[in-house]
């Protein structure tokens, strides 16, 4: 399953991400790093996609 979790690298958005990586799922991570920490997600950078967008920036979504 391919899922796009926003917020993904706050405390709950990277538990959830950590959920979905070890349940083997595709992730796209959109977080603009306002609260959330990169640090938080690091360990699956290489499993998943980050972009380090505002969701309110519709242009950026649109291209993701």
């Amino acid at each position: 399953m391919k899922y796009a979790v926003t917020g993904g690298a706050g405390f709950i958005g990277s538990h959830l991400v950590k959920n979905l990586v070890e349940h083997g799922d595709e992730i796209i991570v959109i977080d603009n790093l306002n609260t959330g920490k990169k640090k938080n997600i690091e360990k699956f950078s290489e499993k998943i996609d980050f972009f380090e967008v505002d969701i309110r920036d519709f242009n950026a979504i649109e291209d993701i």
